[in-house]
């Protein structure tokens, strides 16, 4: 039962103990505590004050990364669409320029077949006069031959008469 009632010496050493306790700690180890512990609540409110600092700058961060991101997207859409624009400059140029090639062939090719009709109409009118020149060449030889032939025959006609 001396536990559940203590003794008034008990008490009271306890007591005395207590405040020499409290007295030392007052003294000696409260006052570092406490400047430790107001230390480490500073630097706790230090950390958590950059903390917000540096969200606050990795938003602005995020945002301008956003903003920048927006402006690349917005050029390089303008760039596309000044490429395709250019693309299709291009083609409508070399289209453009295909037609013209292909008309000056076109005019060239009709131009030589026009210089080359010529040509084939003048050989062929060449030949012609020149087959013309030898029929008429070949006739007069015999008809010559039949003048001379009839020549011959009157000369021996005449010959036989005298």
């Amino acid at each position: 039962m001396d536990l559940i009632t203590p003794s008034i010496g008990l008490i009271v050493w306890h007591t005395i103990i207590f405040i020499i306790l409290m007295f030392f700690l007052s003294k000696f180890a409260w006052k570092p505590i406490m400047n430790f512990i107001d230390q480490r609540e500073k630097k706790i409110k230090m950390s958590i004050e950059k903390a917000d600092e540096i969200k606050e700058e990795l938003k602005n961060v995020e945002n301008k990364k956003n903003k920048i991101l927006k402006e690349t997207r917005i050029k390089r859409d303008m760039i596309l669409k000044e490429a395709i624009q250019i693309k299709e400059k291009i083609q409508l140029r070399a289209q453009e320029e295909g037609i013209i090639e292909k008309k000056k062939i076109i005019e060239e090719t009709n131009k030589n077949i026009k210089i080359e009709k010529e040509i084939a109409i003048r050989e062929f009118k060449n030949k012609i006069g020149d087959i013309s020149i030898q029929i008429a060449e070949k006739i007069l030889k015999k008809e010559l031959d039949q003048k001379n032939k009839q020549d011959q025959f009157i000369k021996e006609l005449v010959d036989k008469l005298y």
